[in-house]
Parts: C-alpha cells; sequence; structure tokens
C-alpha cells in the first residue's frame, strides 16, 4: 500500500517529468543515542582535569531538538589502572547551549572525585544504557608538553600593542592543538582608540594542525575561525596586539585522534567535511581526549604596571 508522502512524492515527480511515473521510498531517520564523552586534562587557572559526558538522542520520530538519556552507567577505566564511573549531573556542566526545544543528559567527575588520569594514559569506555543497549570505545590521552617561558597558570605581562608569540613543547600523540582565549574589559580598552565594541569579551579560536605545529601569535592568530565576524577595524588592531587595560586567559590544548575526527563546525573542520564516530554498539558518538595548559596575559602600558606576581611575557 502507497502510503500519503510516497503519493505525494510521485505527484511532484508527475508534474516535472510529463508522463513518466517514479516511486520514492522516503527513508524515516533512525532514533539513535549520541554520546560525547571528553576527558580534559587541565592544571593552572582551571584547577584540574574535567570528565564529562553528553547523552542525548536524534531527531528520529521524537520532535525537534534532541533528547534525555537518563539512568545510564557510565565507566572510564585507565589500562592497568582503576575505574571512574560517572555521576548524573546538571546539563550545564556538559553544554552552554542546545538547539531550540533540545536537551540531554550529562554526566561528570567531580572535581573531589579526581579520575586520576593523565598524559599519555590508554582509556576505555563503557555506557551501559538503562534500555539495554551498551556503547564502547577507546582513546589514547596526548602526551604532557609546556609552554616555554611561561609558569603554568601563571600571570605574564605584555605591553601594550605588542603581538606574542606563544611557544610550547611537542604534544606526543596529539592530532592538533586547539587554542583558545577570552579577552576581557575590551569595550573600554578599545574606546580611546576610536573603536566601537559592543561586548566587554571577545572568544576567539585558532589551531594548529599538526604535532610539530608548535607556536600561535597572540592575539592574531587566534582569530582565524572570526575573521568573517568580527568588526573590521577590531580585526586589523588585533594583528597589532592588544590595549592596555585587558586580560586574556589562554589555553593551549593538545587534542586526541577522536576530537579531532568529530569536533566540526563552521569554518572549523581540521580533518574534512565529515564526521567521523569513535563510540561503537548500540548507538553512536566521540570518546575523546585532550591535554590543556594554561596561563593568563595581562596587558598593560608600560612593564612596571599589572600584577607584582606576574612577570614579563617571553617577547622575542
Amino acid at each position: 500500500m502507497v502510503g500519503a508522502r510516497q503519493i505525494r512524492a510521485m505527484i511532484v515527480l508527475l508534474g516535472l517529468g510529463g508522463c513518466t511515473l517514479q516511486e520514492i521510498t522516503i527513508v524515516e531517520v533512525e532514533d539513535v543515542v549520541v554520546a560525547e564523552v571528553h576527558v580534559q586534562i587541565g592544571e593552572g587557572l582551571f584547577a584540574g582535569d574535567r570528565v564529562t559526558a553528553f547523552l542525548h538522542r536524534t531527531v528520529g520520530g521524537v520532535g525537534a531538538g534532541f533528547h534525555p538519556v537518563p539512568g545510564a552507567k557510565i565507566v572510564i577505566t585507565r589500562q592497568g589502572g582503576a575505574s571512574v564511573e560517572l555521576a548524573e549531573t546538571a546539563i550545564e556542566r556538559c553544554v552552554t547551549v542546545t538547539p531550540k526545544g533540545g536537551t540531554g543528559t550529562c554526566y561528570w567527575v567531580a572535581p573531589t572525585a579526581s579520575a586520576g588520569f593523565g598524559p599519555g594514559d590508554h582509556l576505555q569506555l563503557r555506557v551501559d544504557l538503562a534500555s539495554g543497549g551498551v556503547l564502547t570505545s577507546g582513546t589514547v590521552v596526548p602526551g604532557d608538553f609546556a609552554i616555554l617561558g611561561i609558569t603554568e597558570g601563571a600571570q605574564c605581562l605584555l605591553p601594550a600593542s605588542t603581538p606574542l608569540t606563544i611557544r610550547w613543547s611537542a604534544s606526543e600523540g596529539t592530532w592538533a592543538y586547539v587554542n583558545e582565549t577570552v579577552i576581557v574589559g575590551i569595550k573600554d580598552a578599545f574606546a580611546p582608540l576610536g573603536i566601537d565594541v559592543k561586548s566587554d569579551t571577545l572568544e576567539l579560536l585558532g589551531l594548529s594542525i599538526s604535532a610539530s605545529d608548535t607556536t600561535i601569535v597572540f592575539p592574531g592568530e587566534f582569530g582565524i575561525f572570526s575573521r568573517f565576524e568580527l568588526d573590521q577595524e577590531l580585526a586589523t588592531s588585533l594583528q597589532d596586539g592588544l590595549p592596555a587595560g585587558v586580560r586574556a586567559p589562554v589555553m593551549i590544548s593538545a587534542t586526541d585522534r577522536n576530537y579531532v575526527n568529530w569536533v566540526r563546525g563552521g569554518n572549523f573542520n581540521p580533518s574534512g567535511q565529515v564526521r567521523v564516530p569513535s563510540v561503537r554498539g548500540d548507538g553512536t558518538g566521540v570518546f575523546a581526549s585532550s591535554v590543556t595548559r594554561t596561563f593568563e596575559v595581562v596587558v598593560s602600558a608600560a612593564s612596571s604596571q599589572g600584577p607584582p606576581s606576574a612577570s614579563a611575557c617571553p617577547v622575542s
């Protein structure tokens, strides 16, 4: 028996193709569990590791957005070591923005119950769904690395209108370095330059697509994915450094293969346009790991101005 949607499809084809009658079968989108599990090894400004799992379902048959997956048992095991089980928690611990009408379920490891994972660890993931399904995956955490000339978690003092070339040692096994900054206090700082900035904070992203690509210029090369969105005057000014009065935490993250193959959006496609999942079984998704190193840039008019504990940034 021909369904109503097939009839509508055939009517359209009749109108386009004269007397030729063709039948099209419209395939239903499956309702699949998607698990996005991330292990972030970090120190410094952000006080330790972050282990989260965001579980949701695809849109097939259940309306707009994505949907919660409560009651799952999620265990991450270090090869030759102990296991840690994630606990269900508020969704805001996993994501800051969800599609309109969409939601999901967040699981995490509280900082007080540190998983004890570290750079170079081999980790295995197992997700037992309340419905009876099982998802599995594995990741190798990228190797340890350090920012050169800047102590982990420290502040460094940067003169105004001075670009900073950030250098770090290579992380074994990484597939890409994701470099982020949040520049704070820009509204008042850029006003004397005649540049009207709507918000007082500016988030910028940079990318180094190779384990050996271990330098980036701050702040100019951090805006590579925002160059078409930024005000032209502001974007041009960033190439010459920052005005006095701003602060900017900087995060350099060595990411694994799974992360690079999964995280896509806009112009951020380090290994192609199509997402490649790393979670298998009764669903799909990603089990990714990264190692993050952080410090904070304080921009001042003179090297003597700024926090007493801040040392000079290593400007070459």
